[in-house]
This record gives structure tokens, C-alpha cells and sequence, in this order.
């Protein structure tokens, strides 16, 4: 019912962008239709004004008169940025492989299922990825502390 009444109002839009003639009619039965015509079998019909559509054109961007600066980097920073790099890329792949991948569920005799010591070992291997890629990251970090 929304959709037919969203699609009713948007006919109207664009027909009073035009500058067409609209009209509600009531029908026999009460239900109200709208178009560019009268109904054929309507009880009542009358002309609809519609309000002139609120369209804006789209704000054009204005590039600024100048550039921001960049602040200086620290040279010590760029461990630092590379080791968060490499922390969220071992967390990503930690996430998205957790799901168990085809072969790694066996079934038991109970008609469950387990995982493999594959999958185990898979996980095992990301997590140790993540933790490798911490220890990474402090130490990058102790390092920066240690030279300001």
C-alpha cells in the first residue's frame, strides 16, 4: 500500500513539474484516485493543486584557496603505523577465519559434528599471527617512547 502510494505521489510530483492538470477522484466504492484525468465511473472529480516540487540544485564544491599543511612526521612513527597495519590485517583474517572451511567438520557417530585438527591448527596459526603482530606493535611503540 506504501509503494502505491509513494509511486501515486511521485506521478504527481512530476506531473506538476510539468505544469499538468491533476485530479482526485472519489469512486463509488471510496477509494480516491489520482491522475491527469477525471476517472471514467467517479462520483466525484475535482482539479488538484499541487505546490511547486522543492528541488535544489546540488551546491557545487569550492575547492579552498589553499592547501592544508601537513604536519611533520616523525620518522619514529612510521614502525608505529605499519605495525597497526599489519595488527588489524592478522585480526581481519583471525575473524574471517574462524569459519570453518569445507572438509575442516567431521561428522561423529551421534550424527553431530566436530571440527578437524586441521581447523585447530589453522586458527591456532592466526592467532599466533595476532599476537605476533602486537608484540610488534609495543615494540614499535617502546621504541618511539624511548626516543622522545
Amino acid at each position: 500500500m506504501r509503494k502505491i502510494l509513494l509511486l501515486i505521489t511521485l506521478a504527481l510530483a512530476a506531473t506538476a513539474a510539468q505544469g499538468q492538470a491533476m485530479f482526485r477522484s472519489v469512486m463509488p466504492d471510496g477509494s480516491v484516485v489520482y491522475g491527469d484525468k477525471p476517472a471514467p465511473g467517479a462520483k466525484e472529480a475535482k482539479p488538484v493543486t499541487l505546490p511547486a516540487p522543492n528541488i535544489v540544485a546540488p551546491a557545487q564544491k569550492i575547492a579552498p584557496a589553499t592547501t592544508p599543511r601537513q604536519p611533520a612526521t616523525d620518522p619514529a612513527d612510521d614502525p608505529v603505523k605499519s605495525a597497526e597495519r599489519d595488527l588489524q590485517k592478522a585480526k581481519a583474517a583471525l575473524e574471517t577465519g574462524r569459519e570453518p572451511q569445507p572438509g575442516e567438520r567431521i561428522g561423529t557417530a551421534g550424527g553431530a559434528s566436530r571440527l578437524t585438527d586441521a581447523y585447530l591448527q589453522r586458527v591456532k596459526t592466526l592467532e599466533n599471527s595476532v599476537a605476533a603482530a602486537q608484540k610488534k606493535l609495543d615494540d614499535a611503540l617502546a621504541r618511539r617512547g624511548g626516543r622522545r
